[in-house]
């Protein structure tokens, strides 16, 4: 199914067939999410149930103390709490939430009857599964005992929570007949006007890069419509449902605590959700699950939790399937462009306060590639062995290493096919296409994405053209390998695994885009940055592996002093654990997919390029052979990247000593022997 909207899904597999049942009967049947996954569906729509420890814990996160708070003052108190599960499906989290808040009303003295009756008024739900609605009402009213049925289908609902709207009756994608036109009216109905005091769950994870959940045009449409500019991009829906959450809670005393992927941390398409969400709450705390929560879906699993009317500068840090608490760590604010200091700091990795002058940008333009370059070279990729020698050499990420071209040394895949020498038919490319690679084949930096640490080659003559998703920077021939050098080095890595941890497919490894990659700062102390450009050079073109890897530590360190933090054993330490192997071993990178297909993990084939402005800062003094570049006196102080104003939340805050005079000179770097 290519494109789908999210309600066609179960009617087209007639998932509402049995809802005529009774609740005997819907008990009786197995289990609903394994008959999902038999029709097929199960992907497609998300539907990967929480593990009852996971519910518990993050229960004990956001609800135990609500509830603490309020027996306190009482069973009236207590009853009078709400909490909501947007995405219930059979009710994993309500009916655990449920045994709570009856065991609380019980302590505080009530009846088993009246317990029952009042804790089932305290949960809600919705869900456009009619057939999961059924089912969790079932188990509901089962727990509760003699209750009558209406409390719980009031509370329960049937229809797409993702696009129900607040004020505006909205019946159109309604997943069943219970008939939900908007928010207000079923706040109304259970007795939430004000806001719900929590909201927990686990909404479906629908990647917008996947043709399996890829939203059809006119359910996108009504997203857009619903969530504006946050909706815009590639964000995962999943992103969406926060915001969902953060509009339904009392702005007083409001928790939310939703289960989302990863990629919300940190990506670019949900830079808008996370700038609304704390504008309207504090996040106060944060659980990583690292480990594998659901049993056929590889996705790395997080959770935040935001509360309205708090004050907290800080956010608890809790991880593993036991939600162990393991330090406390500043939260972001609404200007932070990124939360992916939240999980640098999990990873150990090094805080320091760096020295820049500026960015990438002003000295280089860069490019990233998507599916139109990929498949418009399927056909026109060749091994060199059967000729075309004189052809240009495609460069996947996998033939990539810091300072080292693998090409020819390392076998690689492109279009589901092994290459050892892979070359470009550029003749045979369409005009389109042709194009491009002539674009492509100028001096530049190439770039592997999916690494630990970033890992640049240059290629000084022009002769190679990259594959997606290798990102291309483009500089005068002069700067190649003094980008190269700031690229590889540990405070780069540093850098970006606090701006960018989250956005690839492994926890651990640095994803950037074209963009991602100029807005990276460079070093203030110009004359240590000439010296690491010699070393990067030497390294690029060591003969020998154990040469290579001299000259790569040789680079880091001066790299290191460039940054403002010579001598600084612990980041060394920290980077040269990060790095790839020895050549012939496998590279630093991922390897969870066919090399360099496209998929999700990559960006959305942006070109960010500077235009010839940027390019006038460099100039050559007149009368000299050996160029001479001047850098202009742009500086930048930041934490964020640069389209983003204020402090950061990486645990990187970069500072600046000064602007560099515009008389300050990079040297051209030359080869070492």
């Amino acid at each position: 199914m290519a494109e789908h909207d999210r309600v066609g899904v179960l009617r087209d597999h007639n998932l509402d067939s049995g809802r005529q049942g009774t609740p005997v009967d819907l008990l009786e049947r197995p289990d609903h999410e394994a008959r999902l996954r038999e029709l097929g569906v199960r992907k497609s729509q998300g539907s990967y149930y929480t593990p009852a420890d996971v519910v518990d814990g993050l229960l004990r996160l956001c609800l135990d103390p609500v509830i603490s708070e309020l027996e306190d003052r009482g069973p009236t108190a207590v009853a009078a709490i709400r909490i909501l599960d947007p995405t219930c499906g059979t009710g994993n989290f309500l009916l655990a939430a449920f045994e709570r808040v009856r065991a609380s009303l019980l302590r505080c003295g009530g009846s088993s009857e009246f317990s029952a009756r009042r804790a089932l008024q305290c949960v809600a739900g919705v869900d456009l599964d009619p057939t999961a609605v059924e089912v969790c009402r079932a188990l509901l009213l089962r727990a509760a005992g003699d209750v009558e049925s209406s409390i719980v289908e009031r509370s329960i609902r049937c229809a797409d929570s993702l696009v129900m709207e607040r004020h505006a009756p909205l019946t159109l994608f309604s997943g069943g007949d219970d008939g939900v036109p908007d928010w207000d009216s079923f706040m109304s109905d259970v007795d939430a006007p004000a806001g719900f005091d929590v909201i927990v769950g686990n909404p479906p994870f629908l990647s917008q890069l996947q043709n399996e959940t890829t939203f059809a045009e006119p359910y996108l449409d009504a997203v857009k419509n619903r969530f504006g500019d946050a909706a815009r991009g590639y964000v995962d829906p999943a992103a969406l449902f926060l915001l969902v959450g953060v509009d339904l809670l009392r702005t007083d005393r409001g928790r939310l605590c939703l289960v989302e992927p990863l990629s919300v941390l940190s990506t670019r398409g949900a830079a808008q959700v996370r700038r609304t969400l704390l504008a309207r709450a504090k996040l106060t705390a944060v659980w990583f699950a690292e480990a594998k929560i659901f049993d056929d879906a590889e996705v790395d699993v997080w959770a935040p939790m935001l509360e309205t009317g708090a004050h907290d500068e800080s956010a608890v840090l809790l991880c593993g399937r036991d939600l162990a608490r393991v330090g406390v760590v500043d939260s972001p604010t609404v200007e932070d462009g990124s939360w992916g200091s939240l999980l640098a700091s999990r990873r150990g990795v090094p805080r320091r306060n760096w020295r820049c002058a500026g960015i990438l940008s002003d000295f280089a333009s860069a490019s990233a590639d998507f599916r139109d370059q990929y498949y418009g070279l399927a056909g026109h990729v060749i091994d060199s062995y059967e000729g075309g020698v004189d052809l240009p050499k495609l460069v996947t990420s996998g033939l990539i290493d810091p300072a080292a071209l693998l090409w020819g040394e390392r076998t690689t895949m492109f279009n589901r096919a092994k290459f050892d020498a892979p070359r470009v038919d550029v003749p045979g490319l369409s005009e389109d296409l042709q194009r491009w690679a002539r674009r492509r084949m100028v001096p530049k930096i190439l770039l592997a994405t999916q690494t630990r640490v970033l890992e640049p080659v240059v290629d000084v003559d022009g002769s190679l053209l990259p594959s997606v998703p290798v990102v291309s920077i483009e500089a005068p021939v002069e700067m190649v390998w003094h980008i190269g050098a700031a690229l590889v080095s540990p405070p780069i890595a540093a850098i970006a695994a606090a701006r960018h941890f989250g956005a690839a497919l492994s926890s651990d490894a640095l994803k950037l885009s074209a963009r991602d990659v100029l807005a990276l700062p460079m070093p203030a102390d110009l004359e240590r940055w000439n010296d690491a450009a010699h070393a990067f050079e030497s390294a690029s073109t060591a003969g020998e592996d154990a040469l290579r890897r001299r000259f790569l530590l040789e680079c880091a360190e001066v790299m290191c002093a460039a940054y403002g933090v010579a001598g600084d054993h612990e980041l060394m330490q920290w980077w040269t654990e990060r790095l790839p192997r020895a050549a012939g071993a496998e590279s630093s990178r991922t390897r969870l997919i066919d090399e360099d297909e496209p998929n999700d993990s990559f960006g959305s084939g942006e070109e960010d390029r500077c235009g010839d402005e940027r390019l006038a800062d460099f100039s050559v003094e007149a009368g000299r052979s050996t160029p001479t570049i001047f850098v202009g006196p742009e500086v930048c102080s930041m934490s964020s990247p640069p389209s983003v104003a204020g402090r950061g939340v990486e645990p990187d805050r970069v500072t600046c000593s000064g602007s560099p005079s515009p008389r300050s000179r990079l040297r051209p770097s030359k080869q070492v022997s």
